[in-house]
């Protein structure tokens, strides 16, 4: 299982864009090291993330516009396993709405287009209990209640390692999409 934001496309930025040109004094070139972005980005107020929140859930097809994460070369490598077929991957991730398509369709189309192969999508914040269901073995995910709910249910579970999340004491860490890939494929 591999989740979507900021591990293969990179939503930190995209929002921390989005927080800059809605109020020039919240910088843009900040490390995310809490998950709320009010309590880690300079200038900005927790009314302030909300506005910006709402300006993206006002976004026409948000998702498909977002910055790649992963590399050139891991989007490649991603897609190359994808279309040999050796190896189930699933994409799960936890997006909420906004106008225009669908998340499962938005989120379907931006790894399509950066990875050049099809591939479903499934939107859900329950990742540990469908992980089980799916009997998959291994998962990349970064966000602290979603590696929580992982592990709890007994998923092999790579963190991909941001300031955010280091709090959680738990050895498979890796820093990019190419680490997951080496850890876990044979």
């Amino acid at each position: 299982m591999i989740d979507i934001d900021d591990i293969l496309s990179n939503f930190n930025l995209a929002f921390l864009k989005i927080a800059n040109e809605m109020f020039e004094e919240v910088p843009m070139d900040v490390e995310v090291k809490v998950w709320d972005f009010w309590k880690s980005v300079p200038n900005l107020t927790l009314d302030m993330e909300e506005r910006v929140w709402e300006r993206i859930r006002n976004t026409p097809n948000f998702y498909e516009f977002l910055p790649p994460y992963a590399s050139p070369k891991e989007l490649k490598r991603l897609g190359s396993l994808v279309a040999q077929g050796c190896h189930e991957f699933y994409f799960i991730t936890s997006r909420f709405p906004t106008k225009g398509r669908s998340v499962q369709l938005q989120s379907q189309r931006w790894i399509q287009k950066k990875i050049g192969e099809p591939v479903s999508v499934i939107v859900s914040s329950k990742k540990g209990e469908l992980c089980k269901v799916l009997g998959i073995d291994y998962a990349v995910d970064d966000a602290p209640h979603h590696v929580e709910n992982l592990l709890d249910h007994g998923i092999n579970t790579y963190i991909m390692d941001w300031p955010y999340n280091r709090h959680i004491d738990h050895r498979l860490r890796v820093k990019n999409l190419g680490e997951f890939l080496d850890s876990v494929l044979i």
